[in-house]
């Protein structure tokens, strides 16, 4: 039983929760990487463009959960890339979308995916697998079939490494990352389409002792 002291009249059931990204493009020059464009910041290297944004959730006022019911990432548009092809001829790169309840860290993302093929949650990473609410990987490749527009991409393979677990952390955190292929960006070129996650959930309260369970979790998560 939900204790009296616990009773909420906040709204429960089905909500949608959304947040935009904004268009990144975006050409390496040499000795300075990417540039950062609408939103999109680029790491250290220069080599990675990123978004991060958050969703403010607001559940702690009112002790409440939820239980991702779906998760969707809308991104109408086509996808550009733009190399040297005597430098790149494969003319490829890697895009991961992720909802997280924790703040990533975005170097560390990007060596794990780099290095050791490793998304979030996955062995060989600190991050937990719950925390990871949803998370889709992406190879994107040049289209040779459309001649002169070969630098056209296509997803050539997708994975997903979601978790869908229910949480009651008050942010989520949103990230967009494109990872190329070579080791010699000079005059590459990226576009990438202005997208949407979308994450369905069904709010609700539940018992004391799973919320403090799910409290202790969080804690646990942000440290």
């Amino acid at each position: 039983m939900v204790k009296e002291s616990r009773k909420t009249k906040a709204l429960q059931g089905p909500r949608q929760l959304k947040l935009m990204v904004g268009p990144y493009v975006g050409i390496y020059e040499d000795g300075v990487g990417f540039p950062e464009y609408g939103g999109w910041n680029v790491l250290a290297s220069g080599a990675v463009p990123y978004f991060e944004g958050v969703i403010d959730v607001n559940l702690a006022l009112d002790d409440l959960t939820m239980f991702p019911q779906s998760a969707i990432l809308q991104d109408p548009g086509i996808y550009y890339r733009t190399p040297a092809t005597s430098i790149d001829p494969v003319n490829s790169y890697q895009v991961i979308d992720i909802i997280s309840v924790k703040r990533l860290d975005v170097e560390e993302l990007a060596s794990n995916l780099i290095a050791d093929l490793a998304a979030p949650g996955m062995i060989g990473t600190t991050d937990d697998f719950n925390q990871i609410i949803m998370g889709t990987w992406r190879l994107m490749a040049s289209n040779n079939t459309l001649g002169a527009a070969g630098d056209v991409q296509t997803t050539v393979d997708v994975k997903d490494f979601s978790s869908a677990s229910p949480f009651a952390q008050d942010r989520l955190w949103c990230y967009r990352m494109a990872i190329t292929t070579t080791s010699d960006l000079t005059a590459d070129r990226l576009l990438i389409p202005a997208s949407r996650f979308i994450l369905q959930v069904i709010v609700a309260q539940e018992d004391d002792l799973p919320y403090m369970m799910r409290l202790k979790n969080s804690y646990e998560l942000q440290q």
